[in-house]
């Protein structure tokens, strides 16, 4: 029986101390999560990764915050909506960090392929576009890394999304490098290569693919002396039944 006494003892002492240890844990986790939580921090504690170009700078700028802000005063999802809306990123994640206190931003930028135009009822407006046709205002430059060969899309439009990225995506296997895409206002659309001043497509979108692998293997065969001609143009707005059009000869 003392034996069974001193081991309930020791129980209980062991019990003790473990609540001893949660409790001061615990209260040192909750003078933490207060002190660090409502600290004001400053943009050099925000953490950007994922990209060489955006810096913290341009974050804060586009965060529609003002520092220096307590930790817990910053809401994740208003401040990722915020981003996505105003720089050039496709994905993005925000954490907070209580030690040290600071945020973590990685985001997933959008590589820029082409320049663009577009109609608006204020007028002409240039732009820039990513591979997948998604437009970024031309003010975003700065922000965003230009591509060393640019495309020019004419006439882009909300709906030419997905014609943009298939063009894109094709734009290597054309027969010839790819300068300018051009969307006329009836829905045609036309394509200007290094060698080809004019490709008319035609407004039906579902041929784009066969009259890109038509193209390919017609251009193969075009002679070069009809190549970077003035006035040799290409019309694929039937795939199966390519034309070559060629200048009319001077008199």
């Amino acid at each position: 029986r003392r034996k069974l006494r001193k081991e309930y003892q020791n129980h209980q002492l062991i019990l003790f101390w473990r609540l001893l240890f949660f409790s001061a844990v615990t209260s040192s986790l909750g003078f933490l999560f207060l002190n660090n939580g409502w600290s004001p921090i400053n943009t050099n504690q925000i953490q950007v990764k994922g990209s060489s170009n955006l810096k913290a700078q341009a974050i804060v700028n586009a965060s529609d915050l003002q520092f220096p802000q307590p930790l817990l005063s910053i809401d994740p999802k208003i401040l990722k909506e915020n981003l996505l809306k105003e720089l050039p990123i496709k994905a993005v994640s925000v954490r907070r960090h209580l030690l040290p206190p600071g945020l973590e931003i990685e985001i997933q930028e959008r590589k820029s392929i082409a320049f663009a135009n577009r109609r608006s009822p204020q007028g002409q407006e240039q732009g820039m576009l990513d591979l997948n046709g998604y437009w970024m205002p031309l003010r975003l430059a700065s922000q965003i890394k230009l591509p060393n060969k640019p495309i020019f899309v004419d006439g882009w439009m909300t709906n030419h999304k997905e014609s943009v990225s298939t063009l894109f995506k094709y734009r290597n296997k054309l027969g010839s490098p790819l300068k300018r895409i051009i969307f006329s206002p009836n829905g045609d659309i036309s394509l200007q290569t290094k060698d080809f001043e004019l490709i008319q497509l035609g407004p039906n979108t579902d041929l784009l693919e066969k009259q890109i692998q038509a193209l390919s293997h017609l251009i193969k065969k075009i002679p070069l002396k009809f190549r970077n001609q003035s006035g040799t143009n290409i019309d694929m707005r039937d795939p199966s039944k390519p034309e070559l059009q060629l200048p009319r000869p001077t008199r």
